[in-house]
């Protein structure tokens, strides 16, 4: 009897612990289970500008809540804390967001968008042992995996934009640069790498600029610096957003803006959206017209496929910030940003389906290569997977690729694509301005077909005064003589010529059409 007892209590036993198991195992692989994750989101008014910012907080929203309606066996929540893109919010902020007392436990977070930001919320996130992936931040230091082993990016590193404005240098033939800086982290290492890339394709001045007594940019300065601006010199502003546009706004106080160079903008495509009327200026963006910039590729709103499920749900959604049907309006990052909390869900997908457990621990993993979960996948912006090495977006899985952009009233129009290092297919540029000294001509001057236009045109209009001429004396005579006037097939067809401004052929020949 007592054995019996002792077989019942056994198989008890036994059922007990296979129960705890299965309990186990379902808290293990995350069934019904929640994670917390992280966004250093910057604040509005910031060196961000507010429409800017709104469109990233409302991007990082609709990515989680796409996410989380799909079919998976756990979710995120949202934790966000604001950096302003300043040094020490970025490490306050990040302090916050990884106290080990909150629940749910954090698995990591997304941002900051700004260098500075990210160098000190880096160095939190190394010493409490969490990742965080940005989207924006594109500071080279980043990479170092000694200094920040657990930051990751979306975007390449500004060794590689720095490459794209020397290629475009190159191709476009700019023989003199000017380089604005402010002192600032970001701002600075990135005006040194434009420079080192550039090296002697153009003669190169960096210009670091102080802020003023009421703003953030020494107007005195910067009128100083563009007295020495020349007609064919183009001006690289290697500056955050907002600081980008207080600089076109003191430019076209100064009346400099309508001279006939280029401010050629890295920061200033995120800095303008044309199609925020109510918080951009109008007659600043008028001014600005046929401003260029370089920008990430990938993303665009008419994208169809990673990126249609988040577009189609931010406007059903009303979110600020929803990308205008029709219009390109993704030069911000956006892209970049969606695919960084992708990365977070999809390493939460592979880990479970490799029955691991989905901790900090192995996410970190996951990012660096180094146990289960590593992840590529076809992203907004493109084929997205990290370079252990560096942390940063790989280019053995995708080469660098950046668009050439131009700013029109509604949009920045993509006038070339800069692939690993090379600009290809450069359309026809104009500058701001108005009237013949607005259309670029290239490296080169005219192209061929613009010189046998501009030929045509000396010889017809060499014939047309040669005709008017014979035409008038021609009448003369006859009113003298009293002789009918009568014109000849000759006359007629040279008549024909005048009126029609052609000899029959669908030729035609434009100025700038084709580079020489």
């Amino acid at each position: 009897m007592r054995k019996r007892r002792m077989s019942a209590v056994a198989l008890l036993t036994v059922a007990v612990l296979h129960m705890c198991l299965i309990l186990a195992e379902a808290q293990t692989y995350n069934v019904n289970t929640t994670y917390r994750l992280g966004f250093l989101s910057p604040s509005p008014d910031s060196l961000i500008p507010t429409s800017l910012a709104n469109e990233w907080n409302s991007a990082f929203m609709v990515a989680m809540e796409v996410l989380n309606s799909e079919d998976r066996s756990y979710n995120f929540i949202p934790s966000i804390e604001n950096t302003e893109c300043d040094w020490q919010c970025g490490q306050h902020a990040t302090e916050q967001l990884t106290k080990p007392q909150i629940v749910p436990a954090l698995i990591g977070a997304v941002g900051p968008a700004c260098t500075d930001a990210a160098m000190s919320s880096g160095r939190v996130f190394r010493e409490r042992n969490y990742s965080h992936i940005s989207f924006a931040a594109t500071s080279v230091k980043l990479s170092s995996r000694v200094a920040f082993p657990m930051t990751f990016r979306t975007v390449f590193s500004d060794e590689y934009q720095a490459a794209a404005i020397a290629a475009s240098v190159a191709e476009m033939g700019i023989k003199r640069l000017h380089v604005l800086t402010v002192k600032s982290y970001y701002s600075m290492n990135l005006g040194s790498e434009i420079n080192a890339a550039v090296g002697s394709l153009a003669n190169t001045t960096v210009y670091t600029i102080s802020s003023g007594e009421k703003s953030m940019i020494n107007e005195t300065q910067l009128a100083a610096i563009l007295e020495t601006v020349e007609t064919e010199d183009f001006i690289v502003m290697a500056v955050h957003p907002i600081l980008a546009q207080e600089i076109w706004k003191v430019a076209y106080k100064l009346d400099k803006l309508r001279w006939p160079f280029w401010y050629f903008g890295t920061d200033g495509v995120t800095a303008f959206d044309p199609a925020d009327v109510n918080v951009t200026d109008p007659k600043l963006v008028n001014a600005i017209q046929g401003e260029i910039g370089v920008s990430p590729h990938g993303g665009d709103i008419l994208t169809t496929g990673p990126c249609a499920k988040f577009y189609s749900y931010w406007k059903s959604k009303k979110y600020p910030g929803s990308p205008s049907e029709g219009k390109t309006r993704t030069r911000s990052y956006v892209p970049h940003l969606i695919d960084a909390v992708q990365t977070y869900f999809i390493i939460v997908d592979n880990l479970i389906k490799a029955k691991a457990n989905v901790t900090k621990d192995n996410v970190i993993k996951a990012l660096n290569g180094s146990g289960p979960g590593v992840i590529e996948f076809e992203g907004c912006s493109g084929n997205v997977s990290f370079d252990p090495a560096s942390g940063s977006r790989s280019i053995a899985t995708q080469a660098p690729h950046y668009d050439l952009v131009l700013l029109t009233q509604a949009l920045w129009e993509v006038k070339g694509e800069i692939k690993n290092g090379t600009l290809l297919g450069l359309q026809v540029l104009t500058r701001p301005g108005s009237g013949l000294n607005s259309i670029y001509l290239g490296p080169e001057g005219l192209s061929s077909k613009a010189k046998v236009g501009i030929i045509v045109g000396t010889l017809f209009g060499a014939v047309a005064v040669l005709f008017v001429a014979g035409s008038a004396l021609y009448l003369y005579r006859r009113k003298r003589t009293g002789r009918p006037l009568a014109r000849s097939e000759s006359m007629r067809r040279m008549m024909d010529f005048v009126g029609t401004g052609s000899f029959g052929s669908s030729d035609s020949f434009e100025i700038g059409e084709e580079r020489g």
